[in-house]
């Protein structure tokens, strides 16, 4: 689906919500879309929005988080987590890829990297973000990090070399706004990919779960 196509579903939040409830594909192609040039600000607005057309109270229970800490994790005024993030990918049934930039987004190679470098660190990423789980996650994106020139990184990214230690070292939990920085200084980006269908009960529309639905969950 264009760019276009999804700005006009977003102005209509009833549609958006009906087409995003329970449908790891779309979810995974909007989010892929709104990522593409990681732009904090979009990427922060989409995962706001795909969360708020779930039933909003199972979907915290499936992320692992607090109603009220969904709401205010993905409301779209705060940098979210890692952690949070990967906890709600695995409710919303997708995962996080990283592949490298389309070539006409991207400056031309950096010299303190080699080219073909970049393929390896985004299949590292890859391997990290593949299974929603935050320790294995966090650990690719300090090796990817501290693999390489991280002064230059640091000045690529934005980011203040002591603060790009310290985010990536795998003692913190990392956020969003920060993660996109330094994929763009990589050349890289976030691809959202749908997971295989899974059994269970579908999520009611919205509002809260039925009484016989929270007795069999």
């Amino acid at each position: 689906m264009t760019g276009n196509r999804w700005a006009m579903l977003a102005s209509n939040k009833a549609i958006l919500a009906e087409f995003f409830r329970d449908n790891p594909a779309a979810i995974a192609s909007y989010l892929t879309e709104k990522m593409k040039e990681n732009d904090f600000d979009a990427a922060r607005a989409a995962l706001s929005r795909v969360m708020q057309a779930q039933n909003v109270q199972m979907l915290a229970r499936d992320a692992g988080l607090r109603r009220d800490t969904l709401y205010r994790t993905f409301g779209g005024r705060i940098d979210p987590q890692l952690s949070r993030i990967l906890g709600l990918f695995g409710a919303l049934n997708v995962q996080a890829c990283v592949v490298r930039a389309d070539p006409s987004e991207v400056q031309s190679a950096r010299s303190w990297t080699a080219p073909d470098a970049f393929e390896g660190f985004a299949k590292r990423l890859t391997q990290g973000f593949a299974s929603n789980r935050f320790e294995e996650a966090v650990l690719a994106l300090k090796e990817a990090v501290l693999s390489q020139n991280v002064s230059a990184l640091a000045r690529e990214a934005g980011i203040e070399r002591r603060s790009m230690y310290k985010t990536f070292g795998g003692a913190v939990d990392p956020n969003l706004s920060r993660i996109l920085k330094v994929l763009a200084a990589m050349q890289l980006r976030l691809l959202i990919v749908a997971l295989p269908h899974r059994s269970g009960l579908p999520r009611p529309k919205l509002g809260r779960p039925s009484k016989a639905q929270k007795a069999s969950s």
